[in-house]
């Protein structure tokens, strides 16, 4: 009989949590600080789901590229001479050397190998290979990179890298129609990147709940009060809810005003609410009145992480002669830098052997839904038998 691996969580602390939302507790340390447990998320859930990329007005012509890493996995995501986006392995099929390193970029008419000089097109087809020909029966169509599933959603660029994970459209069919803010029609107007010394799980908690922000974010409470959310919910792949703005604002920015129009079909709650997801893993996105904003969150240890903040406005602000996004990106870049620095914090206590969680409050039910959607989804890797409850 084989032999059974120790549980890297214990059954009480997971049950903990898996009570009733009025009976449970946050999780534990081990899963925000112990590198087997990250080493199980990568491999559970990072490499088995839908990720995020970007937006696809980011790809605007032929070459243009985004590459990703998660764990040791690298991709390449570009749009082709056809428009056609697609997804490969950033490996040279030769020996496998790295082929591209910036995060975004634009490649001329193919991807060149820093070592050997083979080339591929766009397509991931390889083009030449120096000398090759020398070798016998070597046939330059058995090497084109190789491909990682690559689907739109809303605009949204989303890869796996598991070959039997359900349809994108499946996974998210749960989400509410967000079609009238048209996301499929903006364009990129601001990007950002931070690394912070946090695991992964703690800004998708901190996204979840406004309770810190009181103390965290004088700049919020005058635009949107921390007590405005409605009602929060759950779905297989996503929790979120809205949140109101305060009357005589319109947007999230520091004054709440804006001279950019609201988005085009939005209706009167629209205009008074912005609604914020976190779509499993990790791609947060909060719609606004006037634009969308994004963050995907890359781990890169379980006490380090890669996020990455796009902002996207209609075509028609962008096409102003004095489009200025800074209003929208400075708020929430200075809002931003707020929740890096208390999860930061977080991240040093939860080191601790000696944190025992409390409760939850009650504005932190996204918390609990995600909490609880992870424990599910990491079970086996956990303990291999957890059977408590959700309520």
């Amino acid at each position: 009989m084989p032999e059974s691996k120790p549980s890297l969580l214990s059954l009480a602390d997971i049950e903990a949590t898996r009570r009733p939302f009025v009976e449970a507790r946050p999780m534990p340390g081990p899963p925000y600080r112990d590198p087997r447990i990250f080493s199980a998320e990568i491999e559970t859930l990072f490499l088995k789901m839908w990720l995020c990329v970007g937006h696809q007005s980011g790809l605007s012509s032929p070459g243009d590229y985004l590459m990703r890493e998660v764990g040791a996995e690298s991709v390449i995501v570009l749009r082709g001479d056809d428009g056609t986006i697609r997804a490969f392995h950033n490996v040279c099929r030769h020996r496998g050397t790295r082929l591209l390193d910036d995060a975004v970029g634009t490649v001329p008419a193919c991807i060149s190998c820093p070592y050997h000089s083979w080339a591929y097109g766009l397509d991931g087809k390889l083009l030449t290979a120096p000398l090759m020909d020398e070798v016998e029966g070597f046939d330059k169509t058995d090497y084109a990179l190789g491909p990682v599933r690559c689907e739109t959603w809303n605009g949204f660029i989303f890869i796996s890298f598991d070959p039997d994970a359900a349809a994108l459209t499946e996974c998210l069919a749960g989400l509410p129609d967000f079609s009238r803010f048209g996301m499929e029609r903006l364009g990129l107007g601001a990007t950002h990147e931070y690394e912070i010394a946090a695991n992964w799980k703690l800004v998708c908690e901190n996204y979840g709940e406004c309770y810190h922000c009181p103390t965290n974010h004088p700049q919020l409470n005058p635009v949107s009060h921390f007590r405005s959310g409605g009602d929060s919910f759950e779905g297989d792949y996503f929790c979120g809810g809205p949140m109101r703005l305060n009357d005589g604002c319109v947007t999230m920015t520091v004054t709440g005003q804006t001279t950019r129009d609201p988005i085009e079909g939005l209706g009167p709650d629209d205009l008074r609410l912005v609604h914020y997801f976190n779509i499993y893993p990790a791609f947060l996105l909060s719609l606004h009145p006037d634009y969308v904003l994004t963050h995907t969150i890359w781990p890169v240890a379980a006490d380090r992480s890669v996020i990455r903040c796009e902002w996207l406005f209609t075509p028609r602000a962008i096409a102003r002669s004095d489009f200025d996004p800074s209003d929208a990106v400075d708020f929430w870049h200075v809002t931003n830098e707020q929740d890096w620095a208390i999860c930061e914090r977080a991240q040093k206590g939860v080191q601790s052997r000696s944190y025992r969680p409390g409760r939850y409050q009650s504005l932190e039910k996204t918390i609990y839904f995600f909490d609880n959607w992870y424990l599910r989804s990491m079970e086996t890797a956990l303990s291999g038998n957890c059977n408590g409850n959700n309520g």
